[in-house]
């Protein structure tokens, strides 16, 4: 190596004499000296791990081929299973329904209230199929606790439960809104009779809660109802008192009718007040004509004090004319409120009493589960192939390790009982 590289000389290249730049490079020879040996001895320890290999290639294919066939049989003993699946389709976003298309005119606090607001989707259905009360009725249905062989479990019922739900998967697909049950059994039949019967219970419940929904909704409207008839009775007879205590029946045409009659009284008198002084001051006050002067301004006089105080059939007091107006626009408030809540809630009871009587929407199945011809697993293959694949690992690595220990064990050892 000293006479390739020998030391402090540069390699010069370029073209001579033409004075272009020169390219020179510098070896270094220490370095290269150093990398050329760690390079050797990669290369002996190459060569040396596969000359070992090499040694105990009968070894290692005897042992790959061992678990191998250990594996083909084992794979071979285990028993096929089959996975059924059934679709349903999601509900519509904007939900359906009588009262559901009554609600969607009221105002969106209103419609939450009585029952409009909110809920359902896949959510509902995910929330139905996973519950521990679903899972149970599946169990006892097709007996899963002696299908698993779980009886000798400590708690053979809800290691069944948990058992069925490794093996039934729920998803769904938000590209084509649908729902899919898929269960995994080694008997194909009972895979899809299993993902058929997850779908009953599905349709079950789902009816029973919109019954039972519908039912709220229409108890909570005839409540509602029943109190908005009791108070427009109220309201009418409080109306009702008003009317006959103060003889108002309309505030506002009767207020304009009495300041009518009061000011034709108040002119009646001037005038007879003005007819009384003349004839008066003519004649005297024995006079015939003076006296019925008199008795006429008498008369005109009485009449502005009946329309004042209210005495005249049919008009207001004048005194009592602003609280005989409040007191009326407060219970025709009352009543025309109660009139309105009635119109509102009457068609909602209807309409609800009937969604409570019809058969409830079930749930739509798009495709119902049918026995699988194909099973699912074991994938034998892959199970082969990478159980093949992991033992040629572990053989070639226990060569070279077991080798290892051999080259470098005596002289350890010696070096130990020497310091020892």
């Amino acid at each position: 190596m000293a006479d390739r590289f020998p030391r402090d000389r540069s390699l010069d290249l370029g073209a001579a004499g033409d004075g272009a730049g020169d390219v020179s490079v510098d070896v270094r020879p220490d370095t290269a000296d150093d990398y050329s040996e760690a390079n050797a001895e990669t290369r002996e320890r190459l060569w040396w791990a596969a000359g070992t290999l090499y040694r105990r290639r009968w070894v290692i294919v005897g042992l790959t081929a061992l678990v191998a066939v250990a594996a083909v049989a084992l794979t071979l003993r285990m028993p096929n299973e089959y996975r059924a699946e059934t679709r349903v389709l999601l509900p519509e976003s904007g939900g359906g329904g009588l009262l559901a298309g009554a609600l969607s005119n009221l105002p969106p606090a209103a419609a939450a209230l009585i029952g409009g607001g909110g809920g359902g989707g896949f959510t509902r259905y995910m929330a139905i199929l996973t519950s521990p009360s679903t899972m149970a009725s599946v169990v006892e249905r097709f007996d899963l606790v002696d299908v698993y062989d779980l009886s000798e479990a400590e708690y053979p019922h809800q290691a069944a439960v948990a058992e069925l739900y490794e093996r039934a998967a729920f998803e769904v697909s938000l590209d084509y809104d649908y729902l899919g049950v898929s269960v995994l059994d080694r008997d194909p039949e009972r895979a899809a009779q299993m993902a058929n019967f997850f779908v009953e219970r599905l349709n079950e419940r789902h009816i029973e809660f919109q019954s039972s929904s519908a039912a709220e909704n229409r108890a909570f409207l005839r409540d509602r109802l029943d109190q908005a008839n009791v108070d427009l009775d109220e309201a009418q007879g409080r109306l009702q008192a008003i009317q006959e205590r103060s003889g108002v029946v309309e505030p506002s045409a009767q207020a304009e009718a009495l300041f009518s009659s009061l000011g034709q009284a108040q002119a009646a008198v001037a005038a007879s007040e003005v007819q009384y002084r003349a004839l008066l001051s003519q004649y005297g006050a024995e006079n015939p004509d003076v006296q019925a002067a008199q008795a006429g301004l008498e008369a005109a006089r009485a009449q502005v004090a009946r329309l004042r105080s209210g005495a005249e059939a049919g008009l207001p007091g004048l005194s009592g004319l602003p609280r005989v107006q409040r007191e009326y626009a407060s219970a025709l408030q009352d009543l025309t409120i109660q009139k309105a809540i009635i119109e509102t809630v009457q068609p909602l009871y209807e309409q609800a009493a009937l969604e409570e009587q019809r058969e409830a929407d079930a749930v739509q199945v798009l495709d119902p589960a049918t026995p699988p011809t194909r099973k699912a697993a074991p994938r034998r293959s892959l199970l082969v192939i990478a159980a093949t694949l992991s033992a040629f690992l572990v053989v070639v690595a226990g060569v070279l390790l077991l080798a290892v220990v051999r080259r470098v064990g005596p002289p350890v050892l010696a070096r130990l009982r020497a310091a020892a």
